[in-house]
């Protein structure tokens, strides 16, 4: 049975996730992808407005970023800012990474929604594990190579209508 690449949730920005509706479908992590996620690729920090909505969802989520970037020096930086598990190299869309940061979270794959920019690394991990998915669009577009501006696109054709 082929997999379908259907997120449940397509939204914009991070910032627009319905935290509400989440907690009402039984949602208590958050596993974020890191670049043109939540922020600029090669950053290394988070911009003010998502830094600040983060420590605010910390509240009500277990949060973790799985990213296969395997820079390690650039993780490390990023580890070295963020107060929650930061995973590298983490190979998406396999499952390993992403299992054992559900494990260390204590939540089941059930309660966990995975976010990312990318359908076929970030969305398709949290399908194969059944996790409720959200796309969002990268937070830097025009600056990305033609390539990666070319794959992007022919990765959103496999996407019509969310589940939602």
């Amino acid at each position: 049975m082929p997999i379908r690449l259907r997120p449940t949730y397509v939204i914009e920005h991070v910032r627009d996730i319905n935290l509400e509706e989440l907690k009402d479908e039984g949602i208590k992590a958050l596993i974020f992808d890191l670049d043109n996620t939540l922020m600029a690729p090669k950053a290394g920090e988070f911009c003010v407005e998502i830094s600040e909505w983060i420590n605010l969802i910390k509240n009500d989520f277990k949060i973790a970023i799985l990213s296969n970037n395997s820079d390690f020096k650039y993780i490390e930086k990023v580890k070295n800012i963020a107060d929650y598990p930061v995973y590298g190299s983490a190979k998406k869309p396999f499952k390993k990474a992403a299992l054992k940061i559900i494990k260390e979270l204590d939540v089941l794959p059930s309660q966990c929604a995975m976010i990312g920019d990318r359908p076929l690394t970030d969305i398709l991990v949290g399908i194969r594990l059944r996790m409720i998915t959200i796309l969002v669009d990268p937070l830097i577009k025009k600056q990305e190579s033609k390539i990666v501006q070319i794959l992007r696109k022919l990765e959103r054709i496999f996407i019509k209508e969310p589940n939602k």
